[in-house]
């Protein structure tokens, strides 16, 4: 979830399998959880939390650790500091702590301007293995943009934490597709709102923000994405930036990126199609049917001449 202490609120739910595994995000300052206590202490980690939440805090500072160092260069922070989490074994608790609704599906939070991550870790909805690393971006985002945070779009703080969380093309492109196939995709312009809305088009909207990142980085190369951050920063203008480092203007950015989504993917989707056998029925019962003619064609043709 997204909520940050300026006028920019969204969230981030759990509703497709593919696209939407990970309720993730940005809130304003949270009050301190009551009854957390220090569990675990690493390079990278602070956890703390219940004391009967050791497991889950053991496994979600070993995600950390893995996750800061390898996603800090990929955004250009510098800062790796241990990053403070507080984990949660009962999910009514984490939506308590957090003041979520208590039928919200949100189980991942980055909290600004503390800088804590808050995490359901009760793995009904979402693990943690997906939840920890797109919250971990969310933190080192933070931390490269410094003062110019609130520059980026929604959609680009999303997009790269889900391409950090590993949501490759191979899981977001066909949603996208999909959904162009359906007249039902969002222009880039659109993403945001779509972000603090709910269900499907908020769905389809992290996975077009995913796809996007992940068309930036084959496009342009992996340190793309720390390049577009540093120039943000500078010029404090994203428009601006995605410019000066890609050469594309949005509607260029936007383009190009359709055109990407539908050249890899127009044929593994229609191979995937449930109308693909039915279709191939059809052209096998007319093309049999053809040669069915010619050929008694040929035969009463032939009885003519012998007659």
């Amino acid at each position: 979830m997204f909520r940050p202490t300026g006028p920019r609120p969204a969230g981030r739910q759990v509703r497709w399998p593919a696209a939407a595994l990970v309720a993730a995000g940005l809130l304003g300052a949270l009050p301190p959880h009551a009854a957390a206590v220090p569990l675990v202490t690493t390079q990278y980690a602070r956890v703390s939390g219940d004391p009967g939440a050791a497991g889950i805090a053991s496994r979600v500072a070993a995600l950390v650790d893995e996750a800061a160092p390898r996603i800090a260069p990929l955004v250009g922070a510098n800062d790796l500091r241990p990053i403070p989490v507080v984990v949660y074994v009962d999910s009514r608790q984490f939506r308590s702590a957090t003041g979520l609704p208590q039928r919200s599906t949100v189980v991942g939070l980055a909290a600004f301007p503390t800088a804590v991550i808050h995490v359901d870790g009760t793995g009904r909805l979402a693990s943690v293995e997906k939840v920890v690393p797109h919250e971990v971006a969310h933190i080192m985002i933070w931390r490269a943009m410094g003062p110019a945070f609130g520059e980026l779009p929604l959609w680009m703080h999303e997009g790269v934490a889900e391409y950090a969380a590993g949501e490759r093309a191979s899981q977001v492109d066909p949603v996208t597709l999909e959904a162009v196939g359906r007249g039902e995709s969002l222009p880039i312009a659109d993403l945001d709102l779509a972000l603090r809305g709910s269900d499907r088009p908020q769905a389809l909207a992290y996975a077009e923000a995913a796809s996007i990142v992940n068309f930036l980085v084959s496009a342009k190369g992996p340190g793309v994405i720390a390049e577009l951050l540093a120039a943000a920063r500078e010029q404090g203008d994203f428009p601006a930036a995605v410019k000066q480092v890609t050469g594309w203007s949005m509607q260029d950015l936007e383009a190009a990126w359709r055109v990407s989504v539908a050249r890899r993917w127009r044929w593994p989707l229609l191979l995937q199609s449930p109308v693909l056998p039915f279709g191939l029925m059809l052209v096998i019962f007319i093309a049999g049917y053809l040669r069915y003619r010619r050929r008694r064609r040929r035969r009463e043709q032939q009885q003519d001449q012998d007659w």
